[in-house]
């Protein structure tokens, strides 16, 4: 399977893919007490969690994963896929040398507002599913998933 031709071209989208929504699922909660304290929530981040938890139940801090991952989705498996097929291409236009930062610089900016293009749809589901839980109840949208 290493040497497939299709494997070799989707191999960074889906490596990418599946490392982002890894590390998605493992940031879930401190990117909800963030979001929390950018809203105005007053205390320390683990005091924050912690009401959170009394407040609302464990699983809150959890609340927008599916958005998450779905950004993760997008977003990460654009940037680092169009990055190395980027990079490749560079590396074929300056005849097989390495590249200089510059070059570098480029493809990664280029790669980087490519895929938020892709990417920000589900960011807003994410931030508003994690905001949600801020409002007075009878504004609530109770959102379920992205």
């Amino acid at each position: 399977m290493a040497d497939h031709p299709v494997w070799s071209r989707i191999k960074p989208f889906v490596n990418g893919g599946l490392c982002g929504m890894t590390a998605t699922c493992c940031i879930q909660p401190i990117d909800i007490v963030k979001v929390r304290i950018q809203l105005g929530a007053v205390g320390s981040p683990l005091g924050i969690a912690s009401n959170i938890v009394k407040q609302e139940g464990f699983f809150t801090l959890y609340k927008g994963l599916s958005a998450g991952l779905l950004r993760q989705a997008t977003y990460t498996t654009a940037r680092l896929g169009i990055f190395k097929i980027i990079t490749d291409k560079a590396k074929e236009a300056n005849e097989g040398k390495p590249l200089p930062l510059w070059q570098k610089a480029a493809c990664g900016l280029t790669a980087g507002g490519l895929g938020s293009l892709v990417g920000s749809p589900a960011d807003l589901a994410l931030i508003r599913m994690q905001a949600d839980g801020t409002l007075p109840v009878e504004q609530r949208r109770n959102y379920r998933n992205a």
